[in-house]
């Protein structure tokens, strides 16, 4: 079992689901909660290669020296995972977007948008944060939730893990479009052992 944003497994295949994925469970119990503090959001960014080793420290320092607002982002980061998590969990079920958790989405990038700049990548251009101040960071997993959205008609659903104690959120990238579970190696394994062992108990 995952004990932080340091060591769990990251197999929704997209930073909004990764994020809405903190929680390690949601099916049969719920938690443990794995994002306890901005420095998990942080470490989650990191790991998932959306953010610069520099912009890493320069917000770490920020954090540790204003515990306060380094709360307040870690509580805006909590409420928005909370409603990305409603948001694709209703399109697993095939109904509409809660728009309440849809608009509270689209504010965050809109305040993360406004403060993007256009910087010179890679031989190309593109919008990117300054990393200046601590809510950037839940703005950015907002942004990513946003485009997720707006990309519906051109990608697979979003699927919800069926597996018992997991409810974890993931985008299908399988050939065949058939994958049922967040993890084969593990809710996977976890479901074939429980029907073998259900049918061996009833021979």
């Amino acid at each position: 079992m995952a004990t932080s944003t340091a060591d769990m497994r990251l197999s929704g295949g997209h930073p909004a689901l990764d994020l809405a994925n903190t929680v390690d469970s949601r099916r049969g119990r719920w938690g443990p909660d794995l994002l306890r503090s901005f420095d998990d959001l942080l470490v989650l960014a990191d790991r998932l290669n959306l953010i610069d080793r520099q912009a890493v420290s320069r917000l770490r320092s920020q954090a540790e020296s204003d515990p306060p607002l380094a709360a307040a982002a870690h509580a805006d980061a909590l409420t928005l995972r909370e409603s990305i998590h409603r948001l694709f969990l209703s399109e697993d079920a095939g109904q509409p977007y809660p728009i309440e958790d849809l608009r509270l989405v689209e504010d965050l990038a809109r305040r993360g948008r406004a403060s993007q700049r256009l910087e010179e990548h890679e031989g190309g251009y593109g919008w990117a944060f300054p990393f200046d101040d601590l809510p950037q960071l839940a703005q950015l997993f907002a942004i990513k939730a946003v485009d997720l959205v707006a990309e519906r008609n051109w990608r697979r659903a979003v699927r919800e893990c069926k597996g018992s104690n997991c409810g974890w959120l993931f985008l299908d990238h399988s050939k065949s479009g058939r994958r049922m579970w967040c993890s084969d190696a593990t809710c996977g394994s976890h479901a074939r052992i429980k029907r073998f062992r259900s049918r061996m108990k009833g021979k």
